[in-house]
């Protein structure tokens, strides 16, 4: 139930959603009907954990749950009960132990004034940072950027003055010398994993409701340690797109890339060594025992958004600065259509109209289709073939379980099918995350060979492990757990 200002409905039972910085007579009446609300939610923009603790605690607050967090702004976030048990299973659930995972994206930029707010902007909502490389640009594409600094953005680089590269590149795009700058990058600051974007690109995972550094995440859960792009470029239509907004709103239509364009793998898992992105010309990134997962994300291409920006963008700030020995060796050739005075605009019924939904069904799909497919061919039944268990034990490990004996987890994988057939109890010392995660592999795998009867109490055990297993988990300076009446915040 959203509450504005003041209670105007009966809370009886509901979750209360404070989507404003709440006064003190919003909390004071909040406090009033707390033991008849099933919850309230509160987000407070731009107050820290001081604030938080004293506001909440004048009221008599003492069970729950506040974090101070940086994105998408500054702010508090509290999620408040009336019962000291429930506020401890959900601190359990909320700050469950999980190790840290950082992705950085690497962003070349050259003029990109009109459109890198927003570029940078959907990379640190989807929990990525972002490093930006200024290729010499004179739109103001720095200073259109500078507003992320401290919140996503770490740093811009002015290139070539601090990387030391060559006098050419300051009037020319010497497009090696820039890949090897962001290989240097990946290899100078620490992440988990890297992306290369510029600065007219979207990233998304390719599956709904999950960020960009999510899906990254599970990528490397599973093992892998590259990523290809499904590239969809957005065409102007008309010239509605004004310069600072958001491509996204108005330029709804894209065709599919061209053959130079097939290939993407333009997101890696940190190396030992520097990656090598010159070879394939930033289309590939190369190391050794890349592993590249076989389904791709999703890459948003907006190069053109305007006649009057395809103009200045290609036959005055492109065409006239790529190298002239990379343009000879085959690159850059993504502009050449337009050199002979080509509209800028596009028949809308001549490009497919964007639907997130769709393309991820579609995409999804065909991809489902490509490994079953590639499985059958190579003999292997994925629905009856057994995990191994020192690949299991690596996953839960990736997956920030606590190290565990592999023979341990055999013996608890055998124990928890059993308590899932009703042969048997689980056992106190199976609940516990490991357990749980344990779970889901059983779980899919009954679906996978449609054993629905299976999968559905294996779907059972694990509720009721992840219902109980609330794990000791210390708070942290922005993370402050109540976990009985009477404390204060």
């Amino acid at each position: 139930m959203p509450v504005s200002g003041r209670l105007e409905a009966d809370p009886s039972g509901a979750v209360l959603l404070v989507e404003e910085s709440p006064s003190a007579e919003l909390l004071a009446e909040l406090a009033g009907v707390r033991p008849r609300a099933g919850a309230i939610v509160i987000w407070a923009a731009g107050w820290d954990q001081e604030r938080a603790l004293e506001a909440l605690s004048a009221h008599g607050f003492d069970c729950g749950s506040v974090d101070i967090l940086d994105e998408p702004e500054p702010g508090m976030l509290a999620v408040l009960v009336d019962d000291a048990e429930m506020a401890r299973q959900l601190v359990g659930v909320q700050h469950r132990a999980r190790r840290a995972f950082r992705a950085l994206a690497i962003m070349p930029a050259f003029n990109e004034a009109d459109v890198i707010y927003h570029a940078i902007g959907a990379l640190v909502a989807g929990g990525v940072d972002v490093y930006l490389i200024d290729h010499e640009s004179t739109d103001g594409t720095a200073e259109a950027a500078a507003p992320w600094l401290g919140r996503g953005l770490v740093r811009i680089e002015r290139f070539p003055d601090d990387s030391g590269y060559p006098e050419r590149n300051r009037g020319e795009m010497v497009w090696r010398d820039i890949l090897r700058r962001v290989g240097e990058i990946s290899g100078e600051l620490a992440a988990d994993w890297y992306l290369f974007v510029n600065a007219d690109e979207f990233r998304e995972a390719p599956w709904p409701e999950t960020t960009l550094a999510e899906g990254l995440r599970e990528v490397d859960e599973l093992g892998y340690s590259a990523i290809n792009f499904e590239l969809f470029n957005f065409r102007p239509t008309n010239d509605c797109y004004w310069p600072g907004e958001d491509p996204r709103l108005h330029l709804r239509h894209y065709e599919p890339p061209g053959r130079h364009d097939l290939l993407q793998v333009k997101a890696w898992k940190r190396q030992p060594e520097v990656v090598d992105l010159v070879q394939h010309g930033g289309h590939d990134v190369l190391f050794d025992g890349k592993r590249v997962f076989p389904i791709p994300f999703l890459l948003r291409h907006y190069p053109i958004r305007s006649s009057e920006h395809g103009a200045r963008k290609v036959l005055g700030e492109r065409l006239p600065r790529f190298a002239a020995e990379e343009r000879a060796g085959g690159w850059h050739v993504q502009y050449d259509h337009y050199a002979s005075g080509s509209d800028y605009l596009h028949d809308a019924a001549e490009l497919s109209e964007w639907d997130g939904a769709r393309v991820r069904l579609d995409l999804l799909a065909a991809c489902a289709r490509r490994m079953v497919l590639s499985a059958s061919v190579a003999g292997v039944d994925v629905a009856t073939i057994e995990p191994n268990a020192g690949l299991l034990a690596a996953w839960m490990s990736r997956r920030g379980c606590a190290q565990q004996p592999v023979l341990d987890l055999m013996a608890a994988r055998d124990r928890l099918i059993a308590a899932a057939q009703g042969l048997a109890k689980p056992p106190a010392a199976m609940l516990d995350a490991a357990a749980a995660e344990l779970g889901l592999v059983l779980e899919w795998q009954a679906l996978l060979r449609a054993d629905m009867v299976t999968a559905s109490a294996i779907a059972d055990a694990r509720e009721r492990l992840t219902a109980l297993c609330v794990p000791d988990v210390a708070p942290t300076a922005a993370a402050t757990p109540v976990v009985a009446r009477g404390a204060r915040f």
